[in-house]
């Protein structure tokens, strides 16, 4: 009894060796297996822009592909017209990290250097439904702000807060360019009619911290400018407005609207008119 249990059991061992030679075998034949990735069928120099015929499959062991390895038909798709920014020679892999990154053409490529992007809400002036994308508008603020405040006057009533206080009306900003029209920033006019809305302008850094403050405290206007027309006037030109200066900014005006030049549009073409003031005026 004693030899026939010792056969059994060398038996089994036996078995359980060779089972576990086969799937030690199998483990390594899978790893040994192909999977197919994407690489170079000819050398190509970095900046070319990938096209099919310059790419092919090769079957790579699992072990030794690498992480950026691009795999998948899909994938393939994705990478055709991207440039490479490296040199890579016939048969090597192509590399995610090969690729020169993507240009993504989003918001941020379109705001010039050295600027900001800042959206405001013009509540007044210039209708939304007449702007666009690349508009230049200039942005005027109202305020509330208390007066001067002086002696009160026996036996007069007390005043109110609206008597206590003023409007002024000031110009902020110049010659703003306007980046989008609500979410609309790639040249096309927004919707008919819109009034007023939001609006995404390009700043500096002071300008925007300017608006925002503004926008805190008082309500926003919108300006918008001729086409092409760049100019700033003087600040000095540009009076701050209150009531008790009104009568003589009205003034101001008239004097200045005496003579002009206006454009006036006929047919095709555009005829420049020069206003004179009338006789004994």
């Amino acid at each position: 009894m004693p030899l026939i249990i010792a056969v059994v059991l060398g038996v089994i061992a036996l078995l359980a060796v060779r089972s576990y030679v086969k799937r030690v075998e199998a483990n390594a034949a899978a790893k040994l297996t192909g999977r197919p990735v994407v690489a170079a069928a000819q050398d190509i120099p970095k900046g070319t822009e990938l096209k099919m015929e310059m790419l092919s499959a090769k079957d790579v062991p699992e072990s030794f592909i690498p992480p950026q390895a691009i795999e998948g038909s899909d994938n393939v798709k994705l990478i055709l017209g991207r440039k490479l920014r490296v040199d890579i020679t016939s048969g090597q892999i192509v590399l995610w990290s090969d690729l020169e990154a993507e240009n993504r053409g989003g918001f941020s490529t379109l705001i010039p250097e050295g600027e900001r992007a800042f959206s405001v809400d013009i509540a007044r002036g210039v209708k939304g439904g007449l702007l666009q994308p690349n508009d230049h508008i200039d942005i005027i603020g109202s305020f509330t702000s208390s007066r001067e405040s002086t002696p009160p006057v026996a036996g007069a009533a007390a005043a109110t807060w609206r008597e206590q206080s003023d409007t002024v009306n000031a110009v902020l900003l110049q010659n703003v360019t306007v980046l989008a029209v609500g979410e609309n920033f790639g040249g096309r006019p927004i919707q008919e009619g819109q009034q007023g809305g939001e609006l995404t302008l390009s700043l500096t850094l002071p300008e925007a911290q300017l608006l925002m403050f503004a926008q805190e405290h008082g309500e926003l206007g919108g300006v918008l400018r001729r086409e092409g027309d760049v100019n700033s006037q003087p600040r000095e030109q540009l009076p701050r407005i209150a009531m008790k200066e009104l009568d003589s900014v009205i003034g101001n005006l008239d004097q200045a609207r005496k003579r002009r030049i206006i454009q006036i549009q006929k047919g095709q073409k555009i005829e420049e008119v020069t206003v004179e003031p009338a006789a004994g005026k």
